[in-house]
């Protein structure tokens, strides 16, 4: 008996060369029932004509109107703007335009960011985003870490004034310029050469008081707006004081023999200051600006607390100050002070 594999069936069953097997003519295949009518629906999608897909961002109105639309399938109309309907006003990018002076692309936005916190030292948060961001504090908020990471600002957490109260300590976010950012925005030849720029954080326990001398600022320039003032130059009491101080030094040395209550009243009118006691009336910011006609104006603002007392509000109202106050502030200022009529007619509302 021959010994067979049992493979040799298959391999007799199976064809040599699959591509030399014939395939049968479709009368031959057997037909299987369609009792579901799969089939049928088969037969009748092969048959339906193709559909038509409008798309208007493909070809032109020349070539869609040279392709009539099948039956039962509307044509295509151009798609018409609404005339009244504005276009989204969308945020300018950084690398839209030619970068500014200080070597970096800027938004308008950030540019007035660093110039208005190099004016006033530090600035809080809450009133960059209300004064220069229209209350966008997510946008905000990407432009200040934008900044901080090319070291040009510091973002700091500072605790409010608490003035001799007890309870939970209040805290609240404000920036400050670094150097590099000083040093840019003084070789950007967009600042003044008159208007002093400031970096770095002096003194954290009046950081919350320095910080409202801006808001102080604002409402200002919203009242010299209208009359059509611009070119507003800021001094601080900082600057005023080294003036005042450098110019009484000059003098003295000088003349060494003059008397120095005599020097200080004519340095003071010089720099349009007054003496009140021997000292010095500073107020927290001076906003020198130009008129039309080329005239020039001024105003003194002083942002006042609870902790000052009867004698320094008299001294700074008598001075020709402008009086600003937050609510909380009114509201512990002394019995005293209250009950003076006149001088809380002077304070304003931050």
């Amino acid at each position: 008996m021959d010994a067979r594999s049992p493979f040799d069936d298959s391999r007799e069953r199976a064809p040599e060369d699959p591509r030399s097997v014939s395939l049968r003519p479709e009368s031959s295949i057997p037909k299987v029932p369609d009792g579901s009518g799969i089939i049928s629906r088969i037969a009748a999608l092969r048959e339906q004509k193709p559909r038509r897909v409008l798309n208007p961002k493909l070809g032109s109105k020349d070539s869609s109107a040279s392709q009539p639309a099948p039956d039962g399938v509307p044509s295509a109309e151009p798609i018409k703007r609404d005339p009244e309907r504005k276009p989204i006003e969308r945020r300018p990018q950084r690398t839209a335009g030619p970068s500014q002076n200080i070597g970096l692309h800027l938004r308008p936005e950030e540019h007035a960011l660093l110039y208005d916190v190099g004016r006033f030292r530090i600035v809080s948060v809450p009133d960059l985003a209300r004064h220069l961001y229209g209350g966008q504090l997510t946008q905000l908020r990407g432009d200040l870490e934008y900044l901080r990471q090319r070291n040009l600002i510091e973002v700091h957490q500072l605790n409010a004034r608490r003035d001799g109260r007890g309870g939970t300590i209040q805290r609240f976010e404000a920036v400050t310029l670094t150097k590099a950012a000083k040093k840019l925005l003084q070789m950007s030849g967009d600042v003044p050469e008159d208007q002093r720029i400031y970096s770095g954080l002096v003194k954290r326990r009046e950081a919350e008081h320095d910080c409202q001398i801006y808001s102080a600022f604002q409402k200002e320039l919203a009242s010299l707006t209208p009359s059509g003032s611009r070119d507003v130059r800021v001094q601080l009491d900082f600057e005023l004081k080294a003036n005042f101080n450098r110019a009484v030094y000059l003098a003295r040395k000088a003349q060494p023999k003059r008397d120095q209550a005599e020097i200080k009243q004519e340095v003071a009118e010089q720099l349009q200051l007054q003496i009140n006691a021997g000292k010095v009336i500073v107020p927290d910011a001076r906003l020198e600006y130009e008129l039309p006609g080329g005239l020039m104006g001024q105003v003194e603002i002083e942002v006042a607390t609870a902790a000052y007392r009867r004698g320094h509000l008299t001294a700074k109202a008598r001075a020709g100050f402008k009086l600003y106050m937050s609510q909380g502030d009114i509201g512990r200022l002394g019995a005293g002070v209250q009950d003076d009529h006149d001088l809380m007619s002077e304070i304003l509302d931050l």
